[in-house]
C-alpha cells in the first residue's frame, strides 16, 4: 500500500507535541496520531517540529507494524529480492513489504527463517542480518523463534 493509500486509510489527528523543542513546537498541534481502526492501531510521531515531517514519519511506522502484526498467505511464486547483493536498508520504501513477506512466509512454515530466505533467494544468515538492522523486526524474529 503507498504512503497516500494508507494515509486515506488512517484518521489523522494532530496534538501539541511535548518536550524541548521551543515555543513554536508547544503551541502548534505539530504532533501527529495515526489510527487504523480496523487492525487496533494508534501510531504517534512527535520528532519534528513540523507536522508533514511527523506526518511522514507515522506513516513509515504504520507500514511497518501493518508488516510486521497482519499475517496473510503467502504467494506461491518467487518474490524478487528489493534490494542489492543480499542487503536492504530499513530506509527502502519496499522494505516493509519485504518484511511482510518475509513474515508471512514463516508464519506458514513454522518460523523457519530458511524457507523465507529461499522465498529471496537469499542465505538464511543474510536474511537474519537484515532483519535484525531494525528494531521491530528483531524483536518480532525472537518472538518467532521461541
Amino acid at each position: 500500500m503507498s504512503l497516500d493509500e494508507l494515509l486515506r486509510a488512517c484518521s489523522l489527528k494532530g496534538f501539541q507535541g511535548k518536550g524541548p523543542g521551543g515555543q513554536h513546537r508547544n503551541k502548534t498541534n505539530t504532533g501527529v496520531s495515526l489510527t487504523l481502526a480496523p487492525y487496533n492501531l494508534e501510531i504517534r510521531s512527535v520528532e519534528s517540529r513540523s507536522a508533514k515531517e511527523n506526518k511522514v514519519h507515522a506513516l513509515h511506522r504504520m507500514q511497518m507494524a501493518l508488516a510486521l502484526q497482519i499475517r496473510e498467505t503467502p504467494p506461491e511464486i518467487e518474490i524478487p529480492f528489493p534490494g542489492s547483493n543480499g542487503h536492504i536498508q530499513p530506509s527502502n520504501p519496499l522494505f516493509p513489504l519485504f518484511v511482510a513477506h518475509v513474515f508471512d512466509i514463516m508464519a506458514a512454515k513454522n518460523g523457519d527463517t530458511k524457507a523465507a530466505a529461499a522465498a529471496f533467494n537469499i542465505s538464511p544468515s543474510a536474511l537474519v542480518k537484515i532483519l535484525r538492522q531494525h528494531k521491530m523486526c528483531s524483536e518480532k524474529l525472537s518472538q518467532s523463534k521461541r
